[in-house]
């Protein structure tokens, strides 16, 4: 039984894996008889629709939106004679006009669609043939799963690759994933170990590589040799189609996905689609206006039949069928009802889509072109990668951010360290400014010269040189060994200022047109334009290598501020291959260590190690760096006891007090036998499919054990400019701020310091027990004398006691907690307790959340908050990539927020609100209609001519509103930004409520019964027509419509005046020539025979007037009585800037209460600037950090301020 469940596992196993072999062998051959022929061609199709079936797969997809079968449906109802309302033809003409401007734009996007596949299936690839005996021309869509690829220097990568040879000797390939991940620092990919002498047509392996997946990060794969040997590989050997191949003449892979399953196909989802808020509140009252509408369709039919009831006789005006006989009353209401559905049709706001969209492509016009939004030092403005929701830009009641490069530089300084328990402060470092940036090479990471000149301490030379002076020494030294684990513990790659990166000479490209030359700037003088080559000198006869000439390419600042900081004091970082590692010393001598093994940093371990071998001493040492409680729980013994940790700890604690980021340095010696034991079991998890993740990562914990203490590094990231006054600005404006960190609660206290998340006057105090804290805050809110006042408390928790209070059973507590904080630091986080954070605080408060972060680690953050920002800083693009929003400076978030935020929010919802009512008063006359139903037996009779009804809505009256939300601006930009609480009243229902949506449906509906009852009364006794009656009912509705859109513009421009005047000139102009052109219709010669009569003027004048003097006065009396903030504003927008000012700060005083302390914002200097540890208030001790029960921080000092809405 055990044996058939351990098949049954292994077929189970084996059906998320694929074998793969050479296509050589059977090249020529039928594709039935191809071995994989199952798997899909490299040929890609992005294109929705074909030439034959663009209409009826266009129409099915138009047709999924409920609105658009609505109005279909309508129309076909009226082809039916029983219960048409009027000509079918003219009913078709609305809908049939928004299906072909939605299927032009369909049309014209899968049109480029169509062109980009084409130009991505033409490129050319080299592909081995085993006819010709080489590699040959063909094209992308000729590459097959099984073929060998050739790629030469700074070519794109066709297809999914496995990495089987290079022209490099060490069987490396560099890479640049700008297209897949935004990160333009190379990334090195090896060769599968195997044979040296790569020769495409013996190679007779099996590839056995799991299915695809959408994972960029890992990949599981082996080759199994015919003698049943296995080599395992992983994402180090994979080359992903789309990226891009630098410093490598060429390169050979083995195919293993092609086409739609290579991983970054698989990744190109397109655009996400968010629902904003107000779409949401938007789709509600629509659905109130189909009750709205069903309501009224069912009066018309029972008063129909209630009007048929009391009719004496048969009247002559109702022609019986050919039978001679009519229908029964009650059939005929039940016809009438749909009947009514056709002619109030318009009730549902079918252009208000429209309208939406195009007005949000408007904003998004807007706000990329904001000068305010440009960085002019990196040459970037602002993305706005999601079109659908810049009005929740103007609703954000929570933001939650990261710290390290979003309200940091991520431009990383080597300020202190310590070592063997001695500190050793580099006060010289990062003295300066103002500084110019420069890269360092031409596609290395962008490094400031505060990274890359530091500034040796005197004493700490001293005790280098000292250490260097014997040979006896250099083997155990403590000093030597740190800074060898500065320069090796890492993973950057060393380029050499020599020459332009080197590529083939055959290539018909000779120099990196993506990433050109720059200006190096070093401390040895150099001047001119100088490149990088990735080639280390691998011979005598080359020349020397001085220290000038070598640059770095990081993956992250850190690493690079490190190693620098090691080539400060001589420990020159010379070459690094899969295979080895060169680092000069201080004495000029050479050391080349033997890389045995490198083990990654991930964000459980919070680690990396490097297992070499020592070329003095020949033993196998491994160096390790990490986060300091990482390792600071795998220490054994260290080389001076005790004594030395509790020095470290120490000067930790302090490091991290100043906002440092910290990093503890250990290494450990194996014996001969623990690394041959180990590194079978290593070679065992790299092999293996199942579990591989698990297993290498056992592996790294089973040797990173028993470490001995080197030392610790600070290294000081500084704030952003003006992140302290944009965080103030959002705290006045009503937005909670959290911040989520990786860093040490000292580190995150000290920052919210910096930044204001946290006042001077707050004194943290630490608690071990959540309910203890909930009840304090409870009692300080429950207490009378604090009514009308909020209490000043901030939380600080890490990651650990994080964890316990995101539980199930704790999350309700925690939520309460922290809805009575004003801030919230989370220290010792990971992504995905940042992404949890954001989903709680969202889900359980129904507030809206933004997230902005600027690396890897945000991505879920970002995605699970309402509107996520992404950062384009030091850590690559794949934030930016996932992001919502994308920006270049954490300050660019104030303007963003309180101005067009604000700006989007008010307009949209003013223009949506004042669209229902347009729909609900205006032409159809939808209200007019029906009202004049009570005088023609409820018939669906109409007064105003078919066509003109149709252009009322087509041409009349369709701009005025979208200008409308384009255009108007409620308060300036300057007032927005100087008062922030302005931003408060676009929090939670905003503008667009559920009552404002009703006084305006209650206010249409009083405005319809003066437009339709007052030229009712008016010529009531006349031998007018109907359709004489229903020009003026029409023209009257124009007016008012356009009028009571002018009651609602806050600010008049030129395009206002042109578009209001050009639709009531339009108007006249369309309807006399119509009515004069058109002999046989309805309205032949009506508006003109109306012009001449003193009546039809009179009645129009004062009818409007009567329908818009009621939302006049409540307009002058609300801002003359009892003025909102918002009106407040616009009074003193109109004012000189110099009283302006002086008001703004009288106000901001009156209205202290929703704004932060001022007397708080002379913050302690910035612990960038060297201030000491104690100017600020006390932290948590190392054993409370340390300890399981540390949950929270909080200011036990409350700070009584006024409640505002």
């Amino acid at each position: 039984a055990s044996g058939l469940s351990h098949s049954g596992s292994f077929k189970e196993r084996a059906k998320d894996l694929r074998n793969l072999v050479s296509n050589l062998p059977y090249e020529g051959l039928d594709k039935w008889k191809q071995p994989n022929r199952y798997f899909p061609g490299n040929s890609i199709k992005t294109s929705k629709y074909t030439l034959l079936l663009f209409i009826p797969m266009n129409l099915f997809e138009q047709f999924h939106r409920l609105a658009n079968l609505y109005f279909v449906g309508l129309a076909i109802l009226n082809f039916v004679p029983v219960v048409n309302a009027f000509q079918p033809e003219v009913a078709l003409i609305p809908i049939c006009v928004i299906l072909c401007l939605t299927a032009m734009k369909d049309a014209w996007e899968d049109f480029r669609r169509y062109q980009s596949d084409k130009r991505l299936n033409s490129m050319p690839c080299l592909i081995y043939s085993r006819k010709v005996k080489q590699f040959v021309e063909r094209y992308w869509k000729d590459v097959r799963v099984g073929d060998f690829v050739k790629v030469v220097c700074n070519e794109i990568v066709p297809a999914d690759l496995l990495l089987l040879h290079t022209s490099d000797p060490n069987g490396v390939c560099h890479i640049e994933t700008a297209n897949l991940d935004g990160e333009t620092n190379l990334k090195q990919r090896r060769v599968v170990p195997g044979d040296p002498e790569f020769e495409a047509e013996s190679f007779n392996s099996i590839v056995v590589c799991e299915k695809p997946n959408i994972n960029l990060n890992h990949f599981k794969c082996y080759v199994e040799k015919p003698d049943k040997d296995k080599v395992g590989a992983g994402i180090e050997n994979l080359l992903l189609r789309g990226c891009t191949v630098r410093n490598t003449d060429h390169a050979v892979g083995f195919v293993v996905y092609a086409g739609h399953e290579t991983k970054a196909m698989l990744n190109n989802n397109g655009p996400r689609y968010k629902r904003s808020k107000q779409e949401r509140r938007l789709n509600i009252d629509v659905m109130f206006c189909v009750i709205l509408l069903l309501t009224m369709c069912l009066v018309g039919a029972l008063g129909h039949y209630l009007w048929l009831q009391t009719l004496p006789g048969l009247p002559p005006y109702l022609v019986p069928h050919s039978n001679g006989h009519l229908d029964s009353p009650s059939l005929s209401s039940f016809y009438m009802f749909f009947t009514m559905i056709i002619l109030l049709q318009v009730l549902i706001p079918i252009s208000l889509y429209v309208s939406i969209e195009l007005v949000k492509i408007a904003q998004i016009f807007f706000i990329t072109n904001d000068i305010d939004l440009y960085d002019e030092e990196t040459d970037s403005q602002i993305q706005c990668r999601a079109l659908n929701i810049t009005e929740d830009l103007g609703q954000i009641e929570y933001i939650f951010t990261d710290k390290t490069g979003t309200l940091t530089e991520n431009k990383m300084v080597f300020r202190r360290c310590s070592i063997m328990g001695t500190e050793y402060p580099h006060k010289e470092n990062g003295k300066t400014s103002h500084w110019t940036l420069k890269l360092v090479c031409c596609t290395c990471t962008v490094v400031s010269p505060h990274e890359t000149e530091v500034t040796p301490d005197k004493k700490l030379l001293q005790q280098i040189s000292g250490a260097e002076s014997t040979s006896v020494s250099r083997k155990i030294d403590a000093y030597l060994d740190f800074f060898l684990a500065l320069a090796i513990c890492n993973t950057v790659v060393v380029s050499m200022s020599k020459r332009n990166r080197t590529i083939s000479v055959d290539s018909s490209i000779e120099e990196d047109h993506f990433n050109p030359p720059v200006k190096l700037e070093g401390s040895g003088g150099n001047t001119g334009a100088q490149t990088c080559s990735l080639h280390v000198p691998r011979s005598s006869s080359e020349p020397a290598v001085t220290p000038d000439m070598v640059c770095y390419e990081a993956e992250s600042p850190d690493e690079a501020a490190l190693v620098y900081a090691a080539k400060a004091y001589g420990f020159i970082l010379l070459g690094r291959t899969p295979d080895s590692v060169t680092v000069r010393l201080p004495s000029g001598e050479d050391l080349r260590f033997e890389v045995l093994d490198t083990l990654t940093f991930d964000s459980n371990r919070k680690r990396m190690s490097v297992l070499v071998r020592h070329p003095i001493s020949k033993e196998y040492v491994l160096y390790t760096k990490g986060a300091d409680y990482a390792i600071m729980e795998l220490l054994g013994t260290p080389y001076a006891g005790m004594f030395s940790i509790r020095n470290t700890q120490q000067h930790l604690d302090y490091y991290a007090k100043e906002g440092l980021r910290t990093l503890c340095i250990a290494k450990k010696v194996l014996s001969g036998r623990e690394y041959e034991s180990w590194s079978a079991d290593r070679h065992r998890a790299l092999a293996a499919i199942e579990n591989r993740e698990q297993l290498i990562m056992d592996t790294a914990v089973q040797i990173e054990t028993n470490l001995t203490l080197l030392g610790a590094t600070g290294i000081e990231d500084r704030l952003q400019e003006n992140v302290p006054d944009t965080i103030t600005a959002l705290r006045e404006a009503g937005i909670q701020v959290w911040v989520l960190t990786g860093d040490k609660p000292e580190t995150a206290v000290n920052i919210g310091y910096a930044c204001r998340l946290l006042e001077e006057e707050d004194l943290l105090t630490c608690t071990s027990i959540l309910d203890c804290t909930l009840e304090e805050v409870r009692r300080y809110v429950a207490d009378p004398r604090n009514v009308d006042t909020t209490p000043d408390i901030s939380l600080v928790i890490d990651g650990r006691t994080l964890a316990m209070t995101l539980s199930s059973d704790l999350q309700e507590r925690f939520v309460e907690l922290a809805k009575h904080c004003r801030s919230v630091l989370c220290c010792r986080v990971t992504p995905l307790q940042k992404s949890a954070v954001v989903k709680i605080i969202r889900e359980k408060l129904k507030v809206m959340t933004l997230a902005v972060g600027d690396g890897a680690n945000d991505v879920n953050m970002i995605q699970a908050a309402d509107v996520g920002i992404g950062i384009s800083g030091q850590e690559g693009m794949q934030a930016v990539m996932m992001s919502d929003f994308a920006i270049s400076r954490f300050k660019h978030l104030k303007k963003l927020l309180l101005v067009h935020g604000h700006w989007c929010n008010s307009r949209l919802a003013n223009m949506i609100i004042y669209f229902f009512y347009k729909n609900t008063v205006s032409f159809a006359n939808v209200n007019l209609l029906f009202w004049y139903q009570f005088f023609c037996g409820f018939t669906a009779t109409a007064m105003i001519d078919y066509w003109l009804m149709i252009f009322f809505n087509l041409f009349f009256t369709s701009a005025p509103p979208i200008m409308f939300g384009i255009l108007d601006k409620d308060i300036s930009a300057e007032m927005l930004l100087g008062v922030p609480e302005l931003y408060r009243t676009g929090q939670g229902s905003g503008e667009y409520r559920f009552s404002t949506f009703w006084v305006s449906m209650l206010d249409a509906f009083y405005q319809s019964l003066v437009c339709f009852f007052i030229p009712y009364l008016a010529y009531r006794g006349s031998d007018m027509d109907i359709f004489s009656f229903g020009t003026p009912v029409n023209t009257i509705s124009l007016f008012t419509i356009l009028l009571h859109l002018s009651i609602e513009i806050k600010a008049w421009t030129v395009v206002h005046w042109v578009i209001m005047l050009g639709s009531v000139a339009l108007y006249f102009i369309v309807t006399l020539a119509y009515s004069a052109i058109c002999v046989t219709c309805n309205a032949y010669w009506t508006l003109q025979s109306q012009m001449v009569d003193p009546m039809f003027y009179l009645v129009c004048i004062i009818t409007t007037v009567v329908a818009l003097l009621p939302r006049y006065t409540f307009h002058v009396l609300k801002n003359s009585i009892a003025p909102s903030p918002l009106e407040q504003a616009r009074h003193l927008d109109r004012m000189d800037p110099i009283t302006r000012d002086q008001w703004i700060k009288e106000w901001r005083s009156f209205r202290g209460g929703g704004q932060v302390k001022r007397s708080g914002l002379s913050v302690p200097p910035s612990p960038t600037l060297g201030t000491s540890v104690e100017a600020y208030p006390p932290s948590p001790t190392a054993s409370e950090i340390t300890g399981d029960e540390f949950t929270l921080n909080v200011i036990s000092e409350n700070y009584n301020r006024p409640v505002h809405t």
